[in-house]
């Protein structure tokens, strides 16, 4: 038979172990709320400011993205993007210089284009590369040869520079790419789709309610998938795209005057449909319409 000491010992044993048995869990516990923390809440004004940047990336007169979209409509006719340095807009002042490599069948296009009204301007440059291909997949040196029309037309932007301003935004372009393919270009509508996204980036800086003044240095990421439009656009062209864009918003926010809001990083996913005279974009949880000529929310 036991002794009563002995028995004593055991309940004490268990209740040492028990103490830590808690110990540990209750720190892991700890830990787990360290590595996995609570994901921040987005900010309903980081993403007002992500979507009047977005516009302004977009619009037409801004040389954005709408901007290049009308170049490469252009590009499958007669005159190609040459059309656009023709236009009647006393607005708009563009030259155009273009050089061909018969061993590729790639054109490099360089635009230089100004546009201002009263109270917006813009000043830009664009390097473009094109090619024509015929029914079965072989370049040809233009878009009408041989008394045939080119079935697609691939169309890279190389790069660019820019600035625009206006009432509510400055605009500074740093980096532009994109590679797209346009098919259908023997028909009056193309289709338009990325091989590689359009990348741009740029630092924006823009005047808020209340006297605010913010620069977003941001970059933008945007995929095409079926998009379609008008070859050789014509008059009001963006009326008649359409088509979804997705696409992804990312900026390093810095505060220059007023009130501060919580992120100073603003990351975004978004969708642009196309096809009236606003934009409409979806972004955090919200939607927006920007003019396509002037990018206004």
């Amino acid at each position: 038979m036991k002794s009563g000491s002995s028995i004593r010992t055991v309940p004490m044993i268990v209740l040492a172990f028990m103490l830590i048995s808690f110990a540990f869990f209750a720190g892991c516990k700890k830990n787990d709320s360290i590595t996995n923390p609570t994901t921040t809440t987005q900010d309903p004004q980081a993403t007002n400011d992500a979507a009047v940047s977005l516009g302004g990336a977009l619009a037409i007169n801004n040389g954005g993205l709408l901007d290049q979209v009308a170049d490469l409509l252009n590009t499958p006719t007669d005159n190609g993007v040459l059309a656009k340095e023709i236009g009647t807009d006393p607005n708009t002042v563009s030259t155009v210089t273009k050089t061909y490599d018969s061993t590729t069948g790639w054109w490099t296009v360089d635009i230089d284009r100004s546009k201002s009204e009263l109270v917006w301007a813009s000043h830009y440059t664009r390097e473009y590369m094109h090619q024509f291909l015929n029914s079965t997949g072989q370049f040809q040196k233009m878009y009408i040869d041989n008394g045939d029309t080119a079935y697609t037309v691939n169309h890279k932007i190389v790069g660019g520079t820019g600035e625009f301003n206006n009432l509510w935004l400055s605009h500074k372009l740093t980096a532009l790419s994109c590679i797209w393919i346009g098919t259908g270009t023997n028909t009056s509508t193309v289709t338009i789709n990325t091989s590689s996204p359009y990348t741009r980036s740029a630092v924006d800086t823009i005047w808020g309610a209340n006297g605010g003044v913010r620069t977003l240095d941001h970059t933008i990421t945007v995929n095409f998938i079926n998009v379609k439009g008008p070859r050789g656009t014509g008059l009001d062209w963006h009326l008649k795209t359409s088509g979804t864009l997705t696409g992804h918003y990312h900026a390093t926010v810095t505060f220059q005057k007023g009130t501060k809001y919580k992120e100073t990083t603003i990351d975004r996913d978004f969708t642009i449909t196309l096809g009236g005279a606003k934009l409409v974009i979806g972004i955090g949880g919200e939607t927006f319409q920007a003019d396509a000529n002037t990018g206004g929310i």
